[in-house]
């Protein structure tokens, strides 16, 4: 099968291969909780190139929608052979990928195979960002009145998170971006939008809204380019009237002090790293949120063969894509 790989000695090198093999699929035994997929399309991630194939195997890649085309015989009581599904799978940048039947969900009517895949990671991860910080409950409940700040807005990560906002009718969803992505982020949800690269107005903008936040959602800090929005955005939040922290801070990425708080279960109050679990029902409630206000991913649609897989990760490296980046497979 076609496939994008890691090679070399840690597997940083990405490669396009022609002819890897297909992966095993034992519908009876190792993978009875598992489909096997043939893949429409797939996204990338930044994990997808930051991390060694030891840990994510010789096939780059997560994100995905496509057609069933094996069961594993647990999951037959949730899909079908011809169901065509999307969400997490190992090694998803080929046309062929298994996954676990409890992370993925059937695909929505209407919605193209690259707009489904890209949704697992990006939307994921926003979702859960927002619900630890008391924006999103299970029923999509509407939030008059509440406030959320966006930072790294016109990432796939930051648009996912405005577009959720706007869609449980968040009134004051404010977007961290540079100036030139200001038209992108208000048409995907923000009411009002700070270029970080004007000191003067992003200090401004911390001084003046100490305490007005319910929910500080940060897809920008340690994402590469020596960006720490944590600690100054503490400020942002609300207090009672005792100055106990009522709003909530939550994140992709930290320093690494941060990351041993969480794994160490030490995090401080109001104050949240989020690793995305991946299950069906946050992918079947991404897109019904999506739909109440008929929004669709910022998709970059890429071929799926060598020079695709070279632009793809170079445009991804550059931390300049707006949106998301998603091979067209099929």
């Amino acid at each position: 099968m076609r496939a994008a790989i890691r090679k070399g000695i840690l597997g940083y090198t990405i490669s396009f291969s022609n002819d890897f093999a297909t992966p095993a699929f034992k519908p009876e035994t190792d993978s009875k909780n598992d489909v096997l997929v043939k893949i429409s399309a797939a996204a990338i991630n930044p994990i997808d190139y930051k991390m060694p194939r030891a840990v994510s195997g010789h096939v780059l890649g997560k994100d995905f929608c496509g057609t069933i085309e094996q069961l594993g015989k647990d999951a037959s009581t949730k899909f079908q052979v011809g169901d065509v599904v999307y969400g997490i799978g190992m090694g998803s940048v080929a046309d062929y990928c298994v996954a676990k039947s409890g992370k993925i969900a059937k695909a929505p009517a209407g919605w193209k195979p690259t707009e489904c895949a890209v949704l697992p990671i990006a939307y994921m991860s926003a979702l859960q960002c927002l619900r630890r910080g008391g924006i999103i409950d299970d029923e999509g409940s509407k939030q008059d009145g509440k406030s959320v700040l966006v930072i790294g807005a016109s990432g796939g990560c930051g648009i996912a998170g405005l577009q959720l906002c706007k869609a449980v009718g968040v009134s004051r969803v404010v977007a961290i971006c540079s100036s030139r992505n200001e038209q992108l982020v208000r048409d995907m949800g923000a009411t009002e939008m700070i270029d970080y690269t004007k000191g003067s107005e992003l200090e401004s903008f911390f001084e003046a809204n100490a305490g007005k936040f319910d929910c500080v959602y940060d897809a920008a800090t340690s994402s590469g380019g020596g960006e720490d929005y944590w600690d100054k955005s503490i400020a942002l939040l609300k207090r009672d009237s005792d100055t106990k922290l009522l709003g909530h801070f939550t994140a992709l990425n930290g320093s690494g002090s941060k990351w041993s708080r969480f794994f160490l279960g030490q995090e401080k109050n109001n104050e949240s790293l989020i690793l995305m679990d991946p299950n069906t029902a946050d992918l079947e409630q991404v897109v019904s949120l999506l739909n109440r206000t008929g929004a669709r991913p910022l998709t970059n649609v890429i071929p799926f063969d060598k020079k695709g897989v070279e632009e793809a990760f170079k445009l991804l490296k550059s931390r300049r894509a707006k949106g998301k980046i998603v091979f067209d497979i099929a």
